[in-house]
């Protein structure tokens, strides 16, 4: 019996050195960095930013790999199915991450179990926007004129079960006022639709919106969050615009995660490094520049706030019965 006790000690004491040293000398090749939308957009240029920062902290290359489709939920199924090495990790945002469970009842993964949180990098305001011949200054008075207009108020939004359709649901319940959602695919399109006059509103992240918004086309009238943002301070809150008594958080989030059993020593790592790119003067220059707003949120806090928000988008879509499709 003492004897299976001391071998059983001293084959943990040897898989705890090995594990140190695996992680000392972690990476020495090349890290998967699995983005679950195309090249091009929002999420894909703050997560470039982050691979090549991740790089040179790290001392090795972070290539990223898009794995586009399913509503995001195609790139991180195969992030949390990929061997927990510390050589495939993923960035993702709450769409996929914590309106999934809510939205399919047999998603092929589950967020909270199946990944380790490593670093929340940053987050975009959502914007409610109109086209500037709306003519109005203002959200009552903008939702006013598309109410009296032809097709009355439509706001487009980049699809069906995104934080941005959940807004409108919850907006539209608020004021009881008869809104149309109009779901596109992605936060482009309806970009291009509130320019064309082809929808009343839009509410997308802000990205795309900048270049609309300081051109004059487009106006913005509210974010959907508890705060003004960094990035647009003139713009008011949702709850500040229409005098509602509370302002529900709806942003789009964007964070560094690995599969579940990932090593410990690697997520230190990895979370240290992520830390030390967000720190940079340049680092946060360039997201202001990508239109989002440096949060740098460790893992643990970052995991309790994709647990806290799996709960609040799952009751709203249940009480309104929101559907993907």
């Amino acid at each position: 019996m003492q004897r299976r006790t001391v071998l059983a000690a001293l084959g943990a004491t040897l898989a705890a050195g090995m594990g140190r040293a695996f992680a000392q000398a972690y990476p020495s090749a090349p890290v998967k960095m699995i983005v679950p939308y195309a090249a091009g957009g929002g999420i894909d240029a703050v997560a470039r930013l982050m691979a090549q920062g991740l790089g040179d902290a790290l001392k090795q290359s972070f290539v990223v790999d898009n794995r586009a489709g399913a509503g995001g939920m195609l790139g991180a199924e195969a992030a949390a199915k990929a061997t927990p090495d510390g050589y495939t990790v993923l960035f993702a945002g709450n769409p996929e991450l914590t309106i999934t469970p809510s939205l399919h009842a047999k998603a092929p993964y589950a967020p909270l179990s199946d990944f380790v949180p490593i670093m929340l990098a940053s987050q975009s305001p959502n914007l409610l926007v109109a086209n500037a011949s709306l003519g109005a200054k203002n959200l009552r008075a903008a939702l006013e004129a598309a109410r009296k207009a032809p097709g009355g108020i439509t706001i487009g939004t980049p699809g069906n079960g995104t934080p941005q359709h959940i807004a409108v649901e919850l907006l539209r319940s608020q004021l009881g006022m008869d809104i149309v959602h109009v779901p596109y695919k992605g936060a482009a399109p309806a970009t291009v639709a509130a320019l064309g006059g082809e929808i009343s509103f839009a509410l997308v992240g802000a990205p795309p919106l900048l270049p609309h918004l300081q051109s004059g086309k487009l106006v913005a009238l509210a974010v959907t969050q508890p705060k003004r943002s960094p990035l647009v301070p003139e713009v008011p809150t949702m709850g500040e615009a229409l005098g509602l008594m509370r302002d529900d958080d709806f942003v789009a989030w964007y964070g560094l995660l690995v599969p579940a059993r990932t090593p410990p020593e690697i997520v230190q790592q990895l979370e240290k490094a992520a830390a030390s790119v967000l720190q940079r003067t340049e680092t946060r220059a360039r997201l202001v520049a990508l239109g989002t707003d440096l949060v740098a949120m460790p893992g643990k806090p970052f995991a309790e706030r994709m647990r806290m928000e799996t709960k609040q988008y799952g009751e709203i879509i249940k009480r309104f019965a929101i559907k993907a499709t």
